[in-house]
């Protein structure tokens, strides 16, 4: 009796794997990208970018990907623009075809660097339901390591259930308003607003006091090229010094350590530009806020001076400089250790 029993139990798990594995899984298109400029170079990666986003997809398993021939077909017998594609029209006829979701998203030239959105259409629902941006450079090897980056963020950041559906409100705080001092969507701390939503972000957030650690910024006189301290290029600074530092073959760097954090499932978090410190400093350290410590006050930036000097902050008086050796604080070898807030935008 005991053999027949355990005999049903197997069976029953067998079935309920193989039902699993052969689940009907949604069906996943990725259309072409917007673009706001017009010359050949622009054009042909943005078709690169479409197709790079469709690669990785692909890898998520999650999803029965349209081929970009049957997709393009489709829309185009079916006389649909991407441009108006969740229109209520449009949509019918995309469910009419059994799509669940359309993957699409835009390449914004900004001086030499790119901004690349991407976001998912819920068919029925006709709501963008997750996206997720960044900068990255134009060059072949930056581009195709900042799609890469950008989609591991972008899948992980797609929550789902066991089928493969993406849960509505996978965003946390997608649409809630924030004041400075407010616990962020990520467990961190608002520090600024900028009144308005664009390239994907209205607020930033600090990572919460727990997480604050310390780094070398980088080998001793690294020059990296490109960095700027405006509030909102913190970002784009954290990747040019992280793809710098993979040339030379550098680990365990403070930019590195932020573009890997995951605090409650978010990875999207970055080394604050100079200004973005500065905010840092006056809304939340000056107003007592953010779980500052009086004997912790030195905070890299991805800011770089000129001659292969970085930009530091003093949470202590307000202050900044810039340097390569900092004789009177700790080192490990030739290597200046500073403390590291990470932050995000959202």
């Amino acid at each position: 009796m005991k053999r027949v029993a355990m005999l049903i139990v197997l069976c029953c798990a067998l079935c309920t794997t193989l039902f699993a594995q052969n689940a009907v899984k949604p069906r996943l298109a990725v259309v072409e990208f917007s673009t706001n400029a017009s010359t050949d170079k622009i054009k042909r990666d943005t078709v690169t970018v479409r197709e790079l986003v469709e690669s990785e997809m692909v890898k998520a398993q999650k999803y029965q990907i349209i081929t970009r021939e049957d997709i393009d077909k489709l829309l185009e017998n079916q006389r649909i623009q991407v441009s108006s594609i969740s229109s209520s029209e449009n949509l019918k006829k995309l469910q009419l075809q059994n799509i669940s979701y359309i993957v699409t998203g835009s390449v914004s030239a900004m001086e030499n660097d790119y901004a690349i959105t991407v976001r998912v259409l819920d068919v029925s629902t006709g709501q963008f339901s997750h996206s997720d941006n960044d900068f990255m450079g134009n060059s072949s090897r930056e581009l195709y390591n900042g799609i890469n980056t950008l989609m591991k963020k972008f899948i992980a950041g797609m929550s789902t259930d066991e089928s493969g559906d993406i849960v509505q409100g996978a965003n946390k705080g997608a649409g809630k308003t924030y004041k400075v001092g407010d616990v962020g969507p990520a467990g961190g701390i608002v520090f600024f607003d900028r009144g308005f939503t664009g390239d994907g972000w209205r607020y930033l957030e600090a990572a919460p006091a727990s997480a604050v650690f310390s780094a070398q910024w980088g080998p001793l006189n690294l020059n990296v090229n490109g960095t700027k301290t405006v509030v909102g290029y913190g970002k784009r600074n954290t990747q040019i010094i992280v793809d710098r530092l993979r040339q030379l073959r550098e680990n365990d760097c403070a930019a590195q350590i932020c573009a890997n954090m995951n605090i409650n499932n978010y990875t999207d978090w970055f080394l604050p530009s100079l200004d973005e410190l500065n905010l840092m400093y006056r809304n939340l350290k000056q107003k007592g806020l953010g779980n500052f410590t009086n004997d912790q006050y030195w905070y890299w930036s991805s800011s770089q001076d000129s001659n292969n000097d970085v930009f530091f902050y003093n949470f202590s008086d307000g202050s900044h400089s810039a340097s390569s050796h900092i004789s009177s604080l700790d080192f490990s070898g030739n290597r200046c250790l500073l403390l590291v807030r990470a932050v995000r935008a959202f």
